[in-house]
């Protein structure tokens, strides 16, 4: 009886580390230079917790049924890059509220077993051991059932983490933070390096609020050789600004040289949004 016992605090002492590991690092954000510092701040908060408290970190951060709203915060900051990983287990609305059930009546369980197992059986008595014998039995196996199912979510987590990172070594990854092309070819153009280069040009070269187009692309293929249209699935610069819908456009006429001259301004809501940003 007294091994028995001694295995089912083991066991939930194997469950309560490995909880504290998956709350830690199941739910880590901010910029890129930050997240270190906000995932040593998670583990030393972890560490400090009770079973019941990792529990319901557990059951409101990472336990999901189709019925909540999966929405996420939007960053905080200033503008720039911010990277989340979030791991969730979906469960159905009926899974989720057994498997809440359940895991407070381990955290009940594990109370039992430190603070009241004395107080229950009379291990002095013959009696009282072979009813403790028997229920220790029964909570090892439900302690050793709860630690696999926590092992499987933190050992998909891990294929998660892994697999993410393997995406970001990749140029697909860099394409899509760089120069927001997604992997199906599509640009979110207004985090694209096109729009970046352009808004750079335009910068220095504008002139009453405009830049020659003509003058931003030479400077842009100097400066950035990286970046061209056929990268963004466009034949030319002007095509860039049409697709982007980031920029307004005009045409003049060179009355010495005798040719039409483009040029373009960031639209005014996106200057705003930029100053914003920038600010």
């Amino acid at each position: 009886m007294q091994r028995k016992l001694g295995r089912c605090l083991i066991r939930l002492q194997q469950y309560e580390i490995l909880l504290k590991a998956l709350v830690a690092h199941g739910d880590i954000a901010g910029p890129p230079a930050a997240l270190q510092s906000v995932r040593d701040a998670q583990v030393a908060c972890a560490r400090k917790k009770t079973l019941g408290s990792l529990v319901g970190m557990l059951t409101d951060r990472h336990l999901t049924s189709a019925e909540e709203d999966d929405s996420t915060e939007e960053p905080q900051g200033d503008g720039g890059a911010w990277f989340r990983f979030r791991f969730q287990v979906g469960l159905d609305a009926s899974q989720h509220q057994a498997t809440t059930a359940a895991l407070k009546e381990l955290v009940d369980l594990r109370n039992e077993l430190v603070h009241h197992f004395l107080q229950r059986f009379n291990i002095w008595e013959s009696q009282g051991c072979m009813a403790a014998d028997a229920y220790l039995d029964g909570s090892y196996e439900t302690i050793d059932g709860h630690y696999l199912t926590l092992r499987g979510w933190a050992q998909g987590m891990d294929e998660a983490r892994a697999a993410m990172a393997s995406f970001m070594s990749t140029a697909v990854f860099e394409d899509l933070l760089v120069n927001g092309i997604a992997p199906d070819g599509t640009v979110d153009w207004p985090a694209s390096g096109a729009v970046r280069c352009l808004r750079e040009a335009e910068t220095r070269f504008a002139s009453e609020g405009w830049t020659m187009l003509n003058t931003a692309t030479p400077w842009i293929r100097a400066q950035h050789p990286d970046q061209h249209p056929q990268r963004y699935g466009c034949g030319s610069w002007r095509q860039v600004i049409h697709e982007s819908r980031q920029f307004e456009i005009r045409r003049t006429v060179n009355m010495e040289q005798g040719c039409g001259e483009v040029w373009y301004r960031s639209r005014k809501e996106e200057a705003s949004m930029q100053g914003k940003k920038s600010s």
